[in-house]
């Protein structure tokens, strides 16, 4: 009863903290008495601090959980990247974490891609052109080693129309 009577009053809260906290004082005392107790409470306290403060951050930073929007030049002489190299430019661009992610989303893209090109879709792709499928009607062509005539069937064909943009990017004097 005195502990809810001298919490109402604001001048004796505290004095009550103060008998709360001499009343754990033996109480810790005793803990001390047991060893094993205090390491295990030191365990457990130190890593939630570590956790907290530097592990997550420092971690993202290295693993490349952020964006570089830089590409690496290819290593072959001609100028074209390896599958692989591809791969680790887009996952940095992209900031994605794991180059497994780059692969996923380059086999999602080449899925929708493919699907709707066989349906007959135009593919718009901004500021870069656009990706149709045309037909091409059967002809005449020439056999180039003997220059025999040559019936060429009809097919379709998947073509790609660059955009003014990148015509202008690339093409640029």
């Amino acid at each position: 009863m005195r502990d809810s009577t001298m919490a109402a009053k604001p001048a004796k809260k505290g004095k009550v903290e103060k008998k709360v906290a001499t009343k754990k004082a033996p109480v810790a005392k005793k803990a001390a008495a047991k060893p094993a107790k205090i390491k295990t409470v030191k365990k457990v306290a130190a890593p939630k601090a570590v956790k907290k403060v530097a592990a997550p951050k420092a971690k993202k930073a290295v693993e490349g959980g952020s964006k570089v929007q830089q590409i690496v030049k290819p290593k072959n002489t001609n100028g074209s990247f390896t599958q692989s190299e591809f791969l680790e430019n887009l996952r940095s661009y992209c900031g994605l974490q794991k180059r497994s992610q780059a692969k996923e989303l380059v086999g999602d893209v080449q899925k929708l891609i493919q699907d709707s090109l066989m349906k007959g879709y135009k593919i718009p792709f901004f500021g870069l052109g656009k990706l149709y499928v045309r037909a091409t009607k059967e002809r005449m062509g020439r056999n180039p080693q003997t220059g025999a005539p040559t019936k060429i069937p009809a097919r379709k064909r998947v073509r790609f129309t660059p955009a003014k943009a990148l015509k202008e990017a690339i093409l640029k004097k």
